[in-house]
């Protein structure tokens, strides 16, 4: 009888894994047509809703999570609206309703949406936690992280067809957990840098305190085949955070935080800045007409000179932190060289220096071997990190 059940479980796992293959296959090829297309749609994901509130925070606000990052996401919405007139943006929900999570991620799909941002509250059970973070799905670091996964997946477990729509999932189980992390592969570098952008914006702008950028299995992050993040904006059982985030200030500070983070990424995705941003308009105001005239007069010469001698360079990076770190060579202890690299205020620790893919590549292999499974390769070019697929074009330029 046991074996019976045994062997009926490793039927159900593989075909839950080869389904995931399946997946990953299709995500690959929906990735590769959509490189030439920029970031043109965009789908923002409040988190619960309707009779799935969310945290409730201390008790002294009559609005919960689910009030609060609906409230956030619709300001997102309308800065990308005015200033990104060409970007489509859709919501899952513009109201206090209930939404399956499947029925959230198949709104993102349909859509061949360029990126997803999933909005959420923290809670624990400690007034003195506070400060913002931001996941994407990846392999579980720590105890906590999964923890924070299990609770938020749990709300599938409110709907009625449960079963039905997530087949053998299990939102307690790390198994599950593991088995989901391997969907988002192709997408894992363009969602830790968006995610690195988010978490810069909420640090040196709104002033949070910077929880990093973490990996947890999410399911509404794990079924879409886009770059994908979820967006922890801070802890409501923080009263001073619970009345900052309940503040119209608060999230007007916060949604354009990560409308910051959205235009920078839009950017490096696409090469040029389209936007209608007053900030840039009074950026070129403020340029004299003798800038203008010193710009002019630079020799052509120097100028291709300069692009012939500055190429992209190619790093695996492992760490990201807003603080550096005192004894690097005993923080990585198995590895050899590691650099720390300061771009936008964050420091980057990685290794290889690289002019091609296909070389480190082959880094990126070698780091993961000695126990940096979640390592990944970045492009920096004249002081600035760059997508994988600008470099690329450079270099064949």
């Amino acid at each position: 009888m046991a074996k019976g059940y045994m062997s009926t479980l490793n039927v159900i796992f593989i075909t839950f894994l080869a389904t995931i293959l399946l997946n990953v296959f299709s995500a690959t090829i929906i990735a590769q047509e959509r490189n030439s297309f920029g970031v043109k749609t965009i789908v923002i994901d409040p988190g619960h809703g309707g009779k799935d509130p969310g945290a409730i925070g201390t008790g002294r606000y009559d609005a919960t999570e689910a009030d609060i990052v609906l409230d956030v996401g619709l300001k997102l919405r309308d800065y990308i609206n005015k200033y990104f007139p060409d970007v489509k943006v859709i919501m899952t929900r513009e109201t206090d309703v209930f939404l399956k999570l499947i029925e959230r991620t198949k709104i993102a799909n349909e859509a061949d949406a360029d990126l997803f941002i999933s909005i959420h509250c923290n809670t624990i059970g400690s007034t003195h936690a506070h400060g913002s973070e931001t996941f994407v799905l990846g392999m579980h670091k720590t105890e906590a992280n999964l923890e924070v996964a299990k609770r938020e997946n749990r709300v599938m477990l409110m709907e009625e067809d449960y079963e039905e729509n997530y087949g053998n999932f299990d939102p307690t189980s790390p198994e599950s957990m593991i088995a989901l992390s391997m969907m988002q592969r192709e997408f894992l570098e363009q969602s830790i840098y968006f995610a690195d952008l988010v978490q810069d914006q909420f640090r040196e702008r709104v002033n949070r305190r910077d929880r990093g950028v973490k990996q947890a299995g999410y399911w509404v992050i794990s079924r879409v085949v886009m770059p994908s993040v979820l967006i922890e904006l801070g802890f409501i059982s923080n009263p001073p955070e619970e009345d900052f985030l309940n503040s119209e200030n608060g999230k007007v500070y916060m949604a354009s935080a990560v409308y910051r983070a959205f235009k920078r990424y839009k950017i490096a995705m696409e090469g040029e800045d389209t936007s209608v941003d007053p900030d840039k308009e009074e950026k070129q105001a403020e340029k004299t007409d003798e800038q203008e005239v010193e710009e002019e007069a630079e020799s052509g010469s120097d100028r291709e000179k300069e692009a012939d001698d500055e190429k992209p360079v190619f790093h695996v990076q492992l760490a990201s932190l807003p603080e550096p770190i005192d004894d690097v060579s005993g923080y990585f202890d198995n590895l050899g060289d590691v650099e720390e690299v300061k771009i936008d205020g964050v420091y980057k620790y990685v290794v290889g220096a690289e002019n091609s893919v296909d070389s480190i590549t082959e880094v990126q292999d070698e780091v993961r071997e000695k126990g940096y499974k979640d390592a990944f390769v970045i492009a920096i070019y004249r002081g600035k990190r760059i997508s994988l697929r600008e470099a690329v074009d450079i270099i064949n330029n």
